[in-house]
């Protein structure tokens, strides 16, 4: 359900939850006995990018569930009995069997992550701002292309550079996407007949 929510409202539920002043979060970590726990999570540079990490997290976790949890059930029962014949069970079973048979699955569900990650301009902008608050502790590759090309608050905004920060984004998703794709098909040669 996450999945399906636009990055502005998960971003301002979100900001709204955590806001210090009026956020249910301080009342529900009281209510499990964890209130010392709270703090402005958004509001300091220690914790502000591991708390929008979290919020990514939480909205994408669902797609790569269900991608690994079709690769689980697309698997042969005839494998799982052969192996069950021959004494591979519990762990084992796991390890020598359902793992390499989900590996590409979750290869694919990584890459998709990998490439994602570099779209998070949207929840950072929504969360923070163009100025990737608090002290820039939020600011990723996505914000800095943004304030460098459009500018912000009384910067003009500088087009080349901002040309060249996006295609040292492209070059890096390029050269993950190719670290992958290298290795896949190198464990792809290795399984041909």
């Amino acid at each position: 359900m996450p999945t399906m929510l636009s990055f502005v409202i998960v971003g301002f539920i979100w900001k709204l939850i955590l806001s210090p002043i009026w956020g249910i979060a301080p009342n529900l970590l009281g209510a499990v006995g964890l209130k010392s726990l709270f703090g402005p999570w958004l509001g300091q540079e220690s914790s502000a990018l591991i708390a929008l990490s979290l919020i990514s997290v939480w909205q994408f976790v669902g797609v790569p569930m269900m991608l690994i949890y079709a690769a689980l059930i697309s698997i042969p029962d005839e494998v799982i009995e052969a192996a069950e014949l021959d004494g591979i069970t519990g762990t084992a079973q796991f390890w020598k069997i359902k793992l390499p048979l989900v590996l590409p699955t979750i290869g694919i569900v990584s890459i998709l992550t990998f490439v994602s990650n570099f779209n998070a301009f949207d929840l950072v902008y929504t969360v923070q701002g163009a100025l990737a608050g608090p002290n820039f502790a939020t600011d990723i590759l996505g914000t800095y292309l943004y304030r460098t090309f459009f500018g912000f608050q009384l910067q003009l905004g500088d087009q080349s550079m901002g040309a060249a920060i996006a295609t040292m984004m492209f070059l890096i998703i390029l050269c993950g996407v190719m670290v992958y794709l290298f290795l896949v098909q190198r464990r792809m040669r290795r399984y041909q007949f």
